[in-house]
């Protein structure tokens, strides 16, 4: 297939976002204007398009286990109160796409798999997802190092506080450290030397 050179605009903090990341802008614009072309040939529609866009996002949320806001609408309701009185009511919800491809509405508590149960209205246009994702993975390499942080820190502590146990254990009870076997057949050689 041959390429062809083309210009975009992106906001400079989304770009520097995905750029830290190693995401390929350009590899996701592909797939997002594969899915508007399908959408406009005979047989391809805007859901089409926007699942293309999804399964082009999957391996990124997969690598960094988390989800995107693809969509927004409002539900509308009717609720009552004590009295009896009914009232119409709007609920505002967020479609997000998670990283084993299904949908879930946090405000509904509502996980599906047809991605034409979104309204075509709500979607977010692709350059809104493409920024929400780079967001997303954004938070979620910094909740990894964060976590990465944590767990050397936990490890440390529990490296000193078992070398301060064993240490002041009584010796019948005692059991050495490889890292004391070394150290004592070394004291073993000097002394024979």
């Amino acid at each position: 297939m041959v390429k062809e050179k083309l210009t975009l605009s992106v906001d400079r903090e989304v770009v520097k976002r995905a750029k830290s990341l190693g995401i390929n802008i350009s590899h996701i614009t592909e797939k997002v204007l594969k899915g508007y072309t399908s959408a406009e040939s005979p047989n391809g529609s805007l859901h089409e398009a926007y699942r293309q866009l999804c399964d082009s996002i999957l391996p990124l949320l997969k690598e960094f286990d988390c989800n995107v806001r693809i969509a927004e609408g409002v539900d509308e309701g009717i609720a009552e109160d004590e009295e009896g009185n009914v009232y119409n009511i709007e609920r505002p919800f967020t479609v997000l796409l998670e990283s084993d491809g299904s949908f879930y509405i946090d405000e509904f508590d509502d996980r599906f798999e047809d991605i034409k149960k979104i309204d075509q209205r709500d979607f977010f246009e692709p350059k809104m997802i493409l920024t929400n994702l780079v967001d997303a993975l954004a938070r979620s390499k910094e909740a990894r190092k964060e976590k990465m942080r944590e767990i050397l820190m936990a490890k440390r502590i529990v490296d000193a506080m078992s070398k301060t146990l064993v240490k002041r254990a009584p010796k019948k009870y005692r059991r050495v450290l490889p890292e004391e076997r070394n150290e004592k057949a070394k004291e073993k050689r000097v002394r024979k030397e």
